[in-house]
Order: C-alpha cells, then structure tokens, then sequence
C-alpha cells in the first residue's frame, strides 16, 4: 500500500465522478466536491484514486474522509487520517472535527477508535416542492453599516439555541471582530437582513441552494417572521435556477418543526465528534 494526498486537479474531479461511487458520501461533502471547494485533496493507491478527503485547517480543524466502497477495510482510511493528523497536529489545531452519519455503524466505530467523542448531532434537510406565496417582506441584501445589529442579533439567537439543546455547556455569545466584520463583508451577497420598525430582527446567510444559517431576533420570535424568511429564503434559491433547498437543523432545535411544516424532509443525522491535538514542545 503505497498512500499519496494531493489537491484535487481538473482531472481528479473527472475520474470521482467516473470511479467513485459517491452514494453512501455525506451530504456537505457533495456540496462541496459540486462547487469544487479548495480543501478537497485525492487520495491515492499506487496512483489509483481510492477517495477523497476533506481538511479545513485552523484552531478548529475539520476532517472528512470518504473511501471508495471498493477500497473499504484495507487500512486506507486509517492511513489517510493519521497523515491528516500528523499534519494538522503540527501547526495551530487544537482541536479536530469530524462527521459521520449516525446510521453508518462503520463510520461511526472508526471514528471512536480513533479517539473522537462525539459533540453534537445535525439532521440534514431538503425542500423540493414549489415556491411559496408570500406577501411583499421587508427584506434586503445585507450591507456593512448592518454588521454590528446583524452579528449581535445572530451571536446572540444560536447562543440561546445551543443553550437550550443541551448538547453546548461551554457556548458563549461569540463577540463581534475585525476579522469576522470583513469576512462578512466579502460575502455580502450571500447575506440577507430582515428589518421591521427600522430595527434588524433577521439575519440569513445561503450559499448555493444550502441556507447555512438563518435566525430571528428572541424578543419578536411567535410572530411569523421566521416563517415568511424561511419563505422568502426558498424561492430566492428556488428562483436561482436550483432543484432543491438544503439546510441542517442541530437535534433538539426547536426550528425544527418550523421546517418540517415548510415542507422540508430528513434526510439523515449525522455526529459531530471532536478530538483534541497534542502539541509537543522540542
């Protein structure tokens, strides 16, 4: 066994879509390999490609592994993830996230076996039916004069969120940054604000047809506005030219029957496990 990762190359993408059955894949992991995200990276056997893995780098790591159905149970997976390891244990990571569906008992025991506990669980969601019928909303493109309201509100409503599923004892209300500020601002246009009375009450982030976020003010929450957002939310990416409409509910989020009743479908849950890195002086 001769294992070599490298970044994913035009050609790379052409033999995943020809040899790799990609049917069991995680969803965000599609997601990403469809836009062809630059933390994509081959995984070859003696110049076969056998996979693809899936590294975000930084204080918080992610890691994603995924192995052609055929190439299974041959150590392959195990060598890939500890040169991930290895690698990021070597910089800043101090800790390392990963995911598996949580029907997938393979997935899940590898992941154990290799120290990661798990954190929390997300049900992933898709929407394909019509759009919606919705009255004129007061809903604009975010801009960055709205940073300080928008972030606040935001921090604030996944604050309370994670507090009330139970599985986040450590979470705090994330603070607003520089950084943070001009990161929004470079994606603006993937950023939408909901204002009643002159006064922010939602914030959205999309990309593609996935709303990676979405939350609404606490003190004006039972009055529709995150219904009429979620509303407005799908026929934008609906009208972007795209099938579907996806999203991941954290279990134990109340939003959840707010989805459900939009007529957003389960397609699987998955575990967030986390593992921390040993750095070692010299």
């Amino acid at each position: 066994m001769n294992i070599a990762i490298t970044k994913m190359s035009d050609k790379d993408y052409e033999k995943a879509s020809k040899f790799l059955n990609l049917e069991d894949a995680d969803v965000e992991f599609l997601s990403a390999l469809n836009v062809k995200n630059n933390n994509l990276y081959s995984i070859f056997n003696d110049d076969e490609l056998v996979g693809i893995a899936q590294v975000s780098e930084g204080k918080k790591a992610f890691v994603y592994i995924f192995i052609d159905p055929n190439s299974r149970c041959k150590g392959i997976g195990s060598e890939v993830l500890n040169l991930c390891e290895t690698k990021l244990g070597n910089g800043e990571t101090e800790q390392i996230v990963t995911t598996y569906n949580v029907d997938n008992v393979d997935a899940k025991t590898f992941a154990i076996n290799f120290g990661y506990k798990r954190k929390f669980s997300s049900t992933h969601m898709e929407y394909t039916g019509r759009h919606f019928d919705i009255p004129e909303l007061p809903i604009r493109g975010y801009c960055d004069k709205d940073y300080k309201s928008a972030h606040e509100m935001y921090a604030i409503a996944f604050h309370e969120m994670r507090v009330s599923v139970g599985d986040f004892p450590e979470s705090i209300i994330q603070q607003p940054s520089d950084k943070m500020r001009e990161y929004w601002k470079k994606t603006a246009g993937e950023r939408l604000i909901y204002v009643q009375d002159e006064e922010i009450v939602g914030y959205a982030h999309s990309v593609g047809n996935e709303i990676s976020s979405v939350s609404v003010k606490s003190t004006t929450q039972g009055r529709g506005i995150g219904r009429n957002f979620m509303k407005y939310l799908c026929n934008k990416i609906l009208s972007d030219g795209n099938q579907s409409v996806a999203l991941s509910c954290v279990v134990g989020n109340g939003a959840k029957k707010l989805y459900k009743s939009l007529g957003f479908k389960e397609l699987y849950t998955a575990d967030y496990s986390t593992k921390s890195t040993c750095h070692r002086d010299n």
